[in-house]
């Protein structure tokens, strides 16, 4: 039974949590509400298997303290949806809800949500994004906030890939105490995603590389 909502049967457990837990989709998904970057397995029945946050179906809100902006949202029919709460929108989406409603669904009103790829120290990432659009913000100016979130962003307009600060530091140390080459370091993080099949990793190479030679070159002035 999941230890979280104690109804419904556990089915996935977190690989870089402390201890032993346990949840079904939806209570995993909100229990790593500010944990994007943790790893988790789902049980297929036979064994567990590894999958991701995004797959179980994770939505990383940038703004708003990780809960999800006010104008990204409309539902007219809170029962039909699952959310009586009457506390607004949820804090994350529920598979049973959100997947596979098409992105013109009324539910979503302006919806600002997009797949990005973040490199961090534990791996490379993949992560349905959704950015604030209250009044006030410019859509040219997102970027900014994935700056907040401490995410460094591979370009200014419409960036698809972003890099934790922390990966920017540990690559850094590498590369002057250890002489790590920025493809090295590359092998490194798709080891980390994926050791059995690296070459599955679905991020370019001269992306990852290109933007590590720029914050090292950076961090050298």
């Amino acid at each position: 039974i999941c230890e979280q909502c104690s109804e419904a049967e556990r089915s996935v457990q977190c690989m870089s949590c402390a201890g032993v837990h346990a949840w079904c989709g939806p209570c995993a998904v909100k229990v790593h509400r500010n944990l994007p970057f943790h790893k988790v397995q789902r049980w297929n029945g036979a064994h567990y298997q590894p999958t991701s946050l995004m797959d179980l179906g994770f939505l990383w809100h940038i703004g708003h303290g990780g809960d999800p902006c006010p104008c990204n949202w409309s539902d007219p029919d809170p029962e039909e949806s699952g959310y009586v709460t009457g506390d607004g929108p949820p804090n994350h989406r529920s598979v049973s809800f959100l997947l596979g409603r098409p992105y013109d669904d009324p539910v979503i009103r302006k919806s600002s949500q997009f797949q990005m790829t973040i490199v961090h120290t534990e791996g490379i990432f993949s992560h349905e994004v959704w950015v604030c659009k209250c009044p006030g913000s410019d859509p040219n100016d997102w970027h900014l906030d994935l700056l907040h979130q401490r995410l460094f962003p591979a370009s200014i307009s419409k960036p698809k890939t972003a890099f934790t600060f922390d990966v920017l530091d540990h690559f850094l140390i590498d590369a002057l105490e250890c002489k790590t080459s920025a493809m090295s370091f590359y092998q490194k993080l798709k080891r980390f995603t994926n050791n059995a099949f690296p070459e599955r990793v679905p991020v370019e190479c001269s992306v990852i590389i290109n933007w590590i030679m720029f914050m090292l070159s950076f961090s050298a002035c």
